[in-house]
């Protein structure tokens, strides 16, 4: 899949994507994220972290395809994997004790949700 993107840790992203698109494990999954994550940088997702607290629960993994942003607090822990964090955002997820992964070590993991 082809793609214009210009920072590196977007390539980076749709590189691990593309490949996951073809393999034997939840393809069309992750054909949907490399899709939302191919997008102009301003049409992706901005997601506050109360939409992740309330769409998940405690050891749930979670791809933001876009950045997260601090509004609102985590009662639960979480696996993310985020193109990009603000630094509050960073601060109260790793007081909440939630893990931010990368992309490659997402694709591994079971029962993953998009949150957009």
């Amino acid at each position: 899949m082809k793609t214009n993107a210009e920072r590196s840790d977007v390539r980076e992203w749709l590189d691990v994507l593309s490949k996951a698109a073809e393999s034997d494990r939840s393809p069309k999954l992750w054909k949907r994220v490399h899709h939302l994550v191919s997008v102009p940088a301003r049409r992706r997702a901005n997601v506050n972290i109360y939409k992740i607290n309330k769409h998940t629960k405690d050891g749930d993994n979670v791809v933001v395809p876009g950045k997260v942003l601090s509004i609102g607090r985590m009662d639960h822990k979480v696996n993310i994997a985020a193109l990009e964090y603000s630094k509050s955002a960073e601060t109260l997820l790793s007081g909440a004790s939630c893990r931010m992964v990368s992309i490659s070590e997402m694709i591994g993991q079971k029962r993953v949700n998009i949150i957009i």
